[in-house]
């Protein structure tokens, strides 16, 4: 029996000690024991408001008998407009998944309207959302443009604010299931456009390569028009991919979810993006670890093993990180200088959301003569954006984010709620790791992306609680 070998008894020894090292270090138990239950915000004066408003709003819907009218309506259904807009995303252009978006808010704010028993779910971070959508609603109309900042600014808020429509449509495990099945079909599909451009490289621009350093060298960017893009959508759905693996039973939808991730981690592959190469490294070590601790110490034998069995290509591309001498490297580090220098001046309020914003004012600060449309670092950009306080209210969501995931899948017993749970972790810690290379808010498909996943790990927090259908 494999439990009874000397293998198997040193690798569990060694995660057991690890994790007991960690669960008991004095940070992990502030982090847990924090009150985790559901805060109550009854008595403030907004919620207060908001009862005014909709109890109004609900009468007159009953005066004019509209509640009759749309009574079992597919309008009052916001897990199919919401669910349609984050499967859809990688396929539609950024106006029409606002529109989609959009369809989500009028829909459960239609729900609220008709139905009088139905109640917004709240959890910890939803303020702390609404509080960085305020945020950067004001950073909006103090920019040093406010005309620059109008649309960035809210497509970002609804873009944000779409996290609490995903965590109101979710209602059932099945629909967990169906939707989570839906986003891997269409990373599937993705990546196959990916395939179809690496095999017939003529017929598509080749660009964001370094020719001296990686010459004949194509990226494929797929339906996301840049390779990183591209790179950090898969890093959001590969992890759910992997978890649907593991809750799957039928051996052919595991053998489907086996396919898909290794069609997609394939495709990010050929992305050549090293800051997601290192993100996907990431997500795998959360993943693996926390699904059996085990596999701590087979993940510091990976390490040491992948420069020998890893193609010359990808080496060539991890090797090459932190080397001046390539373009990609040198432009990033002097964006990032211009921009702290920047940031001196304007750490408080930002000078606004937006490309035109930012590229109002970083020309002065700019080292080299270079321009750039936005930091090339998410959490400088958020501050470029929004100033500190904003920044601030973003790290205090993924703090609350992970704090909800990580209190679930300790308390869990389902094994189901567990993985996805490990999933949701994984896929935002890959992004977050890839946010410290780019501005992976830029294309604003990934950010709605972002931010629906963030909503569906709040579910998972919950899943038990949810019926079954």
């Amino acid at each position: 029996m494999i439990e009874n070998s000397v293998v198997y008894s040193f690798l569990a020894r060694f995660g057991n000690a690890f994790m007991g090292v960690l669960q008991n270090s004095f940070l992990v138990n502030i982090f847990l024991t924090q009150n985790d239950h559901n805060e109550t915000v009854t008595g403030s004066v907004i919620f207060k408001f908001y009862r005014f408003v909709r109890s109004a709003l609900v009468k007159l819907f009953n005066i004019l008998r509209l509640n009759k009218l749309l009574d079992g309506s597919i309008f009052k259904v916001a897990y199919i407009w919401a669910g349609l807009t984050v499967v859809l995303a990688p396929f539609l252009p950024t106006m029409l998944v606002l529109l989609m978006s959009i369809s989500g808010f009028l829909s459960l704010m239609l729900r609220l309207l008709c139905e009088k028993d139905f109640e917004l779910q709240y959890n910890g971070i939803n303020k702390y959302i609404y509080i960085y959508a305020g945020v950067y609603l004001f950073a909006t109309f103090a920019s040093v443009t406010v005309r620059g900042s109008l649309f960035g600014g809210l497509l970002s808020i609804c873009f944000v604010l779409f996290s609490i429509v995903i965590i109101n449509a979710i209602e059932s495990k099945r629909q967990v299931k169906i939707l989570l099945f839906l986003m891997v079909c269409v990373g599937v599909l993705v990546a196959l456009y990916g395939f179809y451009q690496y095999m017939f490289q003529d017929k598509f621009g080749g660009v964001w390569v370094d020719t001296e350093m990686f010459e004949g060298m194509f990226r494929v960017y797929s339906t996301f028009a840049n390779p990183n893009v591209l790179g950090e959508y898969f890093l959001l759905i590969i992890p759910l991919a992997v978890a649907c693996f593991f809750i799957t039973k039928p051996l052919i939808m595991k053998l489907f979810y086996l396919g898909a991730t290794g069609a997609m981690l394939l495709c990010l592959i050929l992305t050549y993006s090293r800051g997601c190469y290192i993100g996907i490294l990431v997500a795998a070590a959360i993943f693996l670890v926390l699904l059996d601790k085990r596999f701590i110490f087979l993940g510091f034998i990976g390490l040491l093993l992948m420069p020998f069995v890893l193609p010359e290509t990808i080496l060539n591309r991890f090797m090459s990180i932190g080397n001046m001498e390539d373009s990609s490297t040198s432009y990033r580090v002097y964006i990032w200088m211009g921009t702290i220098a920047m940031l001196k001046d304007y750490w408080f309020s930002g000078v606004g959301p937006g490309q035109a914003a930012y590229n109002l004012v970083y020309p002065v600060y700019g080292y080299n003569g270079i321009s750039a449309p936005h930091a090339h670092n998410t959490y400088l950009q958020i501050m470029c954006d929004s100033g500190i306080i904003g920044i601030i209210a973003f790290f205090v969501i993924i703090y609350q984010y992970f704090k909800a995931l990580f209190c679930s899948y300790l308390k869990e017993a389902d094994k189901t709620a567990r993985i996805l749970t490990i999933g949701a972790m994984a896929a935002v810690a890959g992004f977050l790791v890839q946010s410290l290379f780019d501005y992976t808010f830029y294309n604003y498909r990934v950010m709605l992306l972002l931010w629906a996943v963030i909503g569906m790990g709040i579910v998972f927090s919950k899943y038990s609680s949810l019926k079954e259908v």
